[in-house]
């Protein structure tokens, strides 16, 4: 399958490229616009899937309907039933009918397996026989309304026709399942139902797989009350009809149909997305396909590093300084010092600092609350091009072997500090080497300072930097703190945002 994916996505891109010579004016797209068309692409294979599946579990339901050895099984298991209400039936009956049960269970097994249960139910709404023997065995639906939910009420309008019932928390299995109605009909004449129920897995399994989508790509179903029916892959946690995402944001892509959309997502991260409304017997869902904003900038920076580093030095050179909060609050704690050459980690609420930073890099990574780490690293270091020590990779090495699980990557903050930029691009590389983006690094920098002394908190996230500016008064400083600082991604997005203006605005010239 992901062999054929791959083989479908190289088709895809050929033809971009052949439309794209072809169409001088498609050049002018940005990065997120092609973020955009890939996830356009994967959305629709994933479509294609649910279509495919859901096209077969339909026909598999009306097969049912209408196969003659589960008609009969049915009326064996309800003739047995109504026999067993007025008198205790022979013992060699009893065998007979369980024998036979165990030759349904195989016939269940080659033909119908992909329904999790299928359960036989009378004109009275009682389920007489159901092959898992749950706790919806021997139950009276119509009865039962309150701990059966949507089922219970479908079957008390005894239905004549097939019915689907969306996925929904059922109680007897402990899990979301669907339901297949299907009426039995013995000489035209209704005697029951056979019901089929679809469990979550299968479905989900459709859109487990994000391995085409990067770090932050995922896709996704949801339905029309805004509930997730798949697994986050972000959430240590089961998210299936338990993850509401905004209702203004559902509604809305509900009423288009299909397209593209910008959203903040139910990770509070900013996301590009391309959905379509999937549509199935009185049924809607929602498939989603979707890719963090920040994960687009870092993938375009990657590919475009020399140009980006280029226009990223051009900003902070300048950019006007910062200078918030000359306050310094006084932080009762234990004090940790880092030295030249040196990384030390905070975890127990201490307090990391650093003195005289001038030609060396500062480098904080923390997550706020969990833990902080800061490093003062020499020009003799790796992101000065030397070999004498390599901190930063280390410090990356540590956190990612030890402190966090690969899904808080994205919690992860870096602030590199420095009067002056000869590391920071290979801060940048390095970091996004190591699995992080843009949007988790930020630069406190000022080229007219002497050196800089460094104060960091985890536990609040509090940063204090003391620039010594060039002045000969020895107290004339300038602080920063995490406010002061810059965040490379927005930067970068920004200028990608401004190229993608000015194209537009020479192509009408």
């Amino acid at each position: 399958m992901k062999f054929r994916f791959q083989i479908n996505l190289m088709c895809f891109l050929v033809i971009i490229f052949i439309t794209l010579g072809c169409n001088p004016a498609l050049a002018d797209r940005t990065h997120y616009d092609w973020a955009l068309i890939q996830l356009d692409f994967i959305r629709q294979e994933k479509v294609a899937q649910l279509e495919r599946f859901m096209q077969r579990i339909h026909n598999l339901a009306q097969d049912a309907s209408e196969d003659q050895t589960i008609i009969s099984f049915f009326e064996m298991n309800r003739h047995y039933n109504n026999a067993k209400k007025l008198q205790n039936p022979p013992v060699s009956f009893t065998a007979d009918v369980e024998k036979m049960r165990q030759h349904f269970n195989e016939y269940y097994i080659a033909n119908y397996f992909i329904f999790y249960d299928i359960l036989f139910v009378d004109m009275e709404g009682i389920v007489f026989h159901t092959l898992r023997k749950e706790m919806d065995n021997n139950i009276n639906l119509i009865e039962n309304k309150t701990s059966l939910g949507l089922l219970s009420e479908a079957i008390s309008r005894e239905p004549e026709n097939e019915v689907f019932i969306d996925f929904y928390d059922y109680g007897p299995s402990s899990e979301p399942a669907a339901f297949f109605i299907e009426p039995v009909f013995k000489n035209n004449v209704k005697v029951g139902w056979i019901i089929l129920q679809c469990p979550i897995n299968k479905l989900n399994s459709i859109f487990s797989a994000t391995d085409d989508l990067g770090q932050t790509g995922e896709t996704f179903l949801v339905n029309k009350q805004g509930l997730m029916l798949t697994e986050s892959y972000f959430k240590g946690q089961s998210t299936i009809l338990k993850e509401r995402l905004d209702d203004r944001n559902i509604k809305v892509k509900f009423q288009e149909k299909k397209g593209h959309r910008i959203v903040t997502d139910y990770r509070g991260e900013k996301a590009l997305s391309s959905f379509e409304v999937f549509e199935f017997l009185d049924t809607n869902w929602l498939v989603v396909a979707k890719i963090d904003k920040d994960e687009v900038t870092t993938d375009s920076y990657k590919h475009h590093s020399k140009y980006y580093g280029k226009m990223l030095f051009k900003y902070f050179n300048t950019a006007p300084l910062s200078f918030l909060n000359k306050h310094i609050p006084n932080i009762h704690s234990t004090t940790i010092r880092v030295d030249m050459d040196e990384f030390l980690k905070a975890q127990n609420k201490e307090i990391l600092e650093t003195w005289g930073v001038s030609t060396c890099t500062a480098l904080i990574a923390a997550i706020p609350k969990k833990f902080g780490y800061l490093g003062h690293i020499s020009p003799k270091d790796r992101v000065y091009n030397k070999d004498d020590t390599n901190l930063l990779s280390q410090i990356t090495k540590k956190i990612k072997s030890f402190d966090i699980y690969p899904c808080e990557r994205r919690e992860c903050i870096f602030i590199v500090v420095a009067n002056h930029l000869d590391s920071l691009i290979n801060v940048l590389d390095q970091l996004i080497q190591d699995g992080f983006l843009l949007s988790q690094i930020r630069v406190s920098y000022n080229k007219n300072a002497k050196s800089a002394n460094v104060i960091y908190s985890y536990d609040n996230n509090y940063l204090t930097v003391k620039w010594k500016t060039m002045s000969q008064e020895p107290h004339d400083t300038n602080i920063q703190n995490f406010r002061d600082t810059v965040n490379v991604g927005h930067v970068i997005e920004g200028i990608m945002l401004n190229e993608k203006n000015n194209q537009r605005f020479l192509q009408q010239l």
